[in-house]
């Protein structure tokens, strides 16, 4: 009879047991997509498991009233009561330390892991600006100072003076969106910010990762990825000063096949400043497929259309007086540029993975431009101006492998990358006249050419990155680089021009260091120091412009740099800060050396800046609907050595600028604002 009773008893336990557990099933998305990848825990019966590539996870065996927990690399942390069926919405986090970025190793890591000054602009604060120019995003980061010069044109300043120099780096999901040797000035109005997922933004030299010209700085412009399920968008805005533009996404995942379009288009016509209308069509198209869950493609296309007027320069006596006639009338700016990116990535394990990135790039620059007309010519005279068509087409790969070694959490990167482009510039006289009442009104093409070359521009190159953790909070954060780049010049033209060299071929070689140390004292509360190299080639001008083509090296720059961050009051106040010198070495200088009555100009590896700065943010967020910031930058910026006349070997005191502060560079730039969102 006992047992009889005991049977019943254990039958009643297990049915009560069963009754209170379930399986289940649940959706994880952002604000806008499923996320794949996001860890589910349940705490009291220590299950995990992971979403699918369709956001969705299972649990069996899961008690009703079971917390589940939902992390996911990059957003905030979420936890709920179990229920059969869950949809659940994670945000992305608010804390600053914990925003992870690609750009620093091309890989994800979290911000508060790096020894580099770098900051994020996601999906929803560019959402939230629905900026009209680039530059009114980056402005809003600590020490970037984009000066917009209208129609999306601009000039950029990071830990330099305001410059059109080849001194920022500017990226398209890792791949430099043009290469090295090619004027990079206006480059970023080849972008499309409606195809942005985010944006990075690395300050100081960061050539061991990505090469030659990430020397203030390095902006890189993450492109978005398909949603998974079917979304699309299209506006218009317009403004009473001749603005219009409207933009369209459209996007999905069909199985294994993601598909998106972003484009807009923009103009001004008849805008407050006479000729400076524009008009630019911007489209990107991108293509993902899972070959399996280890082997991913994707494959990204961009097409710039951009036309703008030059209405020249304002001076300041017409700017006060809110004057902004001109005296063009034919002066203009046209670009065409396609991209294409296709990358395949695989993941042999948890701890390897590879990736190729095979690039293309086509780009025309054709100019009638303002300022190669003499702006002092006389009303009713006749001067010079120029028509030129700067071309190039690029054929680049890039490879990299990422190893994760459990031996003091060591991560290793390696690879290198092969880029040739050919480029074309043919730049030929015109007669232009100016009529009695100031305008340039008129040109004639006069067949006379003042450049026809073309250079073949071949860089290979290599690094490898390092990462290890000898004890707890301290990381040790190396990378190396070597590259190489040649020249090959054919110059078509056998009369003077201004590039009168003959033929000739140049090569350089360059190794570029970055060694950088990260300490958290706690979960909020870090430093990080790093010595960084940066360096910039030659270019085809500092080389080809004379009959004698100079003996010259690339020039560097040298990086010390210490900073950290404080999160304080539970993540409701947010400092970083960053100290730096940066130290530019073999500058090229056009030097007028005059020796017994006989003068020759060439350039030189003889010039010396120094570049020093604070950078400081805070961010305050008292409740969660409202947002303060406040960003400062103080730099000072001199010429170290820089004479440009010598005379009988003595130094003309007029022509040497050793000590002087370096025009264009502003002590100060700051920028706050105030986010309110109910």
């Amino acid at each position: 009879m006992k047992q009889k009773i005991y049977t019943l008893l254990l039958c009643a336990f297990t049915v009560i047991s069963w009754s209170q557990t379930t399986t289940v099933t649940g959706t994880i998305s952002d604000y806008k997509t499923t996320l794949e990848g996001v860890h589910v825990t349940a705490k009291k019966s220590n299950q995990t498991t992971i979403t699918d590539k369709n956001g969705k996870f299972t649990l069996n065996n899961v008690s009703v009233d079971e917390l589940l927990t939902f992390t996911y690399l990059g957003y905030e942390t979420k936890s709920s009561k179990a229920s059969k069926v869950m949809t659940v919405v994670l945000e992305e986090t608010h804390t600053d330390l914990d925003i992870v970025v690609i750009s620093a190793s091309r890989t994800a890591q979290k911000r508060k892991e790096l020894p580099v000054a770098i900051s994020a602009i996601s999906r929803k604060e560019i959402e939230e600006i629905n900026p009209v120019s680039i530059d009114q995003v980056l402005n809003q980061e600590t020490g970037v100072h984009m000066v917009d010069l209208g129609n999306e044109q601009h000039m950029m300043a990071i830990r330099q003076p305001i410059s059109t120099k080849g001194l920022f780096l500017y990226l398209e999901d890792g791949i430099p969106i043009r290469p090295t040797g090619v004027f990079n000035h206006n480059a970023l109005l080849e972008m499309n910010m409606a195809a942005t997922e985010s944006i990075e933004i690395i300050r100081g030299p960061y050539s061991a990762l990505y090469g030659s010209e990430s020397v203030g700085g390095a902006i890189n412009f993450i492109t978005e990825k398909p949603s998974k399920t079917l979304t699309g968008t299209y506006g218009i805005r317009m403004d009473n000063n001749g603005y219009f533009r409207t933009d369209a996404k459209i996007s999905n995942t069909y199985k294994k096949t993601g598909m998106s379009f972003s484009a807009y288009k923009s103009k001004i016509s008849n805008g407050i400043r006479e000729y400076g209308d524009y008009d630019k069509t911007a489209v990107t198209g991108k293509i993902t497929h899972d070959f399996s869950d280890h082997l991913k493609w994707s494959n990204t296309i961009s097409y710039i259309d951009y036309f703008s007027e030059m209405s020249g320069s304002l001076d300041e006596n017409k700017f006060k007086n809110k004057d902004y006639s001109s005296y063009h009338t034919f002066t203009f700016r046209n670009a065409k540029a396609l991209r294409l990116n296709s990358t395949l990535v695989n993941h042999w394990n948890d701890k390897n993975n590879t990736s190729l990135s095979l690039v293309y790039r086509d780009n025309t620059m054709k100019q009638n431009p303002s300022y190669r007309i003499a702006s002092d010519t006389a009303f009713g005279d006749t001067t010079t101006g120029e028509l030129n068509d700067n071309s190039f087409n690029s054929y680049a790969a890039y490879l990299q492998h990422n190893l994760k070694l459990n031996l003091l959490k060591i991560k290793i990167s390696f690879g290198g990358n092969v880029d040739f482009s050919p480029k074309t510039y043919i730049a030929e006289v015109l007669n232009v006249n100016r009529n009695s009442n100031g305008y340039f009104d008129a040109f004639e093409q006069t067949g006379v050419y003042k450049s026809d070359y073309q250079a073949d521009i071949i860089n290979t190159g290599a690094f490898i990155t390092g990462e290890i953790e000898p004890i707890t909070n301290l990381k040790v954060n190396a990378g190396l680089r070597y590259d190489v780049y040649s020249y090959d010049f054919d110059n078509k033209l056998d009369a003077a021009s201004d590039f009168s060299s003959s033929d000739a071929k140049e090569t350089f070689t360059s190794v570029t260091p970055r060694l950088g140390l990260t300490y958290n004292f706690t979960k909020n509360i870090g430093i990080y120091t790093n010595y960084s190299v940066g360096f910039i080639p030659p270019s085809i001008s500092d080389l080809f412009r004379r009959d004698d083509v100079p003996l010259l090296n690339p020039t560097t720059f040298n990086n010390y740099e210490i900073g950290g961050w404080l999160s304080l009051l539970k993540n409701k106040v947010y400092i970083d800060f960053a100290i730096y010198a940066l130290k530019g070495e073999n500058e090229v200088v056009s030097v007028s050396t005059k020796i017994n009555g006989i003068t020759t100009n060439e350039n030189k590896n003889v010039g010396k800046t120094e570049h020093k700065g604070i950078e400081f943010g805070i961010k305050l967020k008292p409740i969660n609907s409202l947002t303060i910031r406040y960003n400062t930058a103080f730099s000072k910026h001199e010429y170290t050595r820089f004479v440009t006349k010598v005379v009988d070997g003595i130094t003309d005191d007029n022509k040497d600028f050793s000590g002087n502060t370096i025009p264009g560079a502003p002590e100060w730039v700051s920028n706050a604002g105030i986010d309110y969102k109910p």
